[in-house]
C-alpha cells in the first residue's frame, strides 16, 4: 500500500490506504478479527469522542478523506480500524497525546484474536460470537430444562453429550470439543479475576436423567451439590416437579447475559437442538419477558442452599 496525504483540522497526516474504488475514495478498515465485545466498546468510544468534539459523521469522514459509510462501519463495530486511522481520528477530535496513546494501546486488545481462536475449525463464526459475549459478561442467568448447563458440566457428563451431538466425530475431535468447553468454563465461572456470576435454574428431571452412566451422573450431581455448600460465583436452584406450571415451562434452554459496561445491552440467547438454531437478541422486550419469567420461576424453587442428592446411594 502507498501512503496518502490527507489534510484536515489544520494538520497534514499520513494515512495508509487500501485501493481506491470507482469514485476515487479509499478504504481504511479491514475485516474484524478481534473479540466482538472489545470492538463494540472501542467503537462506542470513537463515536462518543467524535460527538464530544462536535463533528458530524459526514464532516469527520470528509476530513479523513473516506466514505461516510466507512466511518459508520467503524463506529458500528462492523470492522476493526487500523492503528493509523484511529490515531488520525483522535488527532482530529483534539485528543491529548497521552490520552491518545492509551486509546491506541487498547486497540491492540481489539485486534487480538480471542482465546477461542485455536478452535475455529470446530467453531462456526456465530458461535464464536456467542462465546465472546459469554466470556465478557458479569452475570449469566440460565434456564436448563433438559441437561445440566454447559458451564456446570463435568468432563464425563459433557463428553457423553458431545458424542450424542456429534455422532460422526472421531475421538480426537470429541477431545478438542471437550477442551473448548473446559476453556469456556475457565474463562467464565472459574475465572480467577472477577468470575462471571452464574444463576442457574434447572428442572429436577435433569438430575434424574442418567447421562453417560450412573457413575458419570453421580460425579455430575456431586459437582452440582458443591455449589449448594460453597456457592462462590454460582447460584443453583432446582425446580421441583411439584412446582407445577411456571412461566418458563414452554421455553427451551435460554440464557440472559448482563455486562459491566453501560454501552452493552443485556443479551438473550435461546438455544435449539442444533447450534445453528440458536438465536441471540438484545431486543429489550424479549430480554425483559425472559427476565420476568426467570424471576417468577426462581420464586417457585427451593433456595440455592438446598442440597442435591448425589445418587451415590442409589442401586446400580
Amino acid at each position: 500500500m502507498q501512503p496518502c496525504r490527507v489534510r484536515g483540522g489544520g494538520h497534514c497526516w499520513i494515512v495508509e490506504r487500501g485501493p481506491a474504488d470507482e469514485k476515487g475514495l479509499r478504504t481504511v478498515s479491514r475485516p474484524r478479527s478481534g473479540p466482538t465485545v472489545a470492538l463494540r466498546l472501542f467503537a462506542s468510544e470513537l463515536r462518543a469522542r467524535r460527538e464530544t468534539a462536535g463533528f458530524t459523521l459526514e464532516a469527520a469522514a470528509a476530513a479523513l478523506g473516506v466514505h461516510e459509510m466507512t466511518l459508520s462501519r467503524l463506529e458500528l463495530a462492523r470492522t476493526a480500524p487500523r492503528r493509523a486511522t484511529v490515531g488520525h481520528l483522535l488527532h482530529l477530535y483534539g485528543t491529548p497525546d497521552a490520552e491518545a496513546e492509551t486509546v491506541l494501546a487498547s486497540l491492540e486488545e481489539v485486534r487480538r484474536p480471542g482465546w477461542w481462536h485455536p478452535y475455529r475449525d470446530i467453531l462456526p463464526d456465530h458461535l464464536a460470537g456467542v462465546i465472546d459475549l459469554e466470556s465478557a459478561a458479569s452475570l449469566i442467568r440460565t434456564y436448563a430444562p433438559g441437561v445440566v448447563p454447559e458451564l456446570l458440566q463435568t468432563p464425563g457428563y459433557a463428553r457423553a453429550l458431545l458424542e450424542l451431538r456429534h455422532p460422526r466425530a472421531d475421538a480426537e475431535e470429541i477431545c478438542r470439543r471437550l477442551r473448548l468447553l473446559e476453556e469456556r468454563q475457565r474463562h467464565t465461572v472459574h475465572r480467577a479475576d472477577r468470575p462471571v456470576r452464574l444463576w442457574a435454574l434447572v428442572e429436577d428431571v435433569v438430575l434424574e436423567r442418567v447421562i453417560g452412566s450412573r457413575e458419570v451422573m453421580a460425579e455430575q450431581l456431586a459437582h452440582l451439590d458443591r455449589f449448594t455448600v460453597h456457592r462462590g460465583a454460582v447460584t443453583l436452584q432446582v425446580i421441583p416437579a411439584t412446582a407445577g406450571q411456571h412461566p418458563l415451562l414452554l421455553s427451551g434452554s435460554a440464557d440472559i447475559l448482563r455486562y459491566p459496561h453501560r454501552q452493552l445491552a443485556d443479551r438473550l440467547i435461546v438455544r435449539g437442538l442444533h447450534p445453528e438454531a440458536s438465536t441471540v437478541t438484545e431486543d429489550q422486550g424479549a430480554v425483559l419477558a425472559y427476565l420476568a419469567a426467570m424471576d417468577a420461576t426462581a420464586a417457585l424453587a427451593p433456595p440455592p442452599t438446598t442440597r442435591i442428592r448425589t445418587g451415590k446411594d442409589s442401586p446400580s
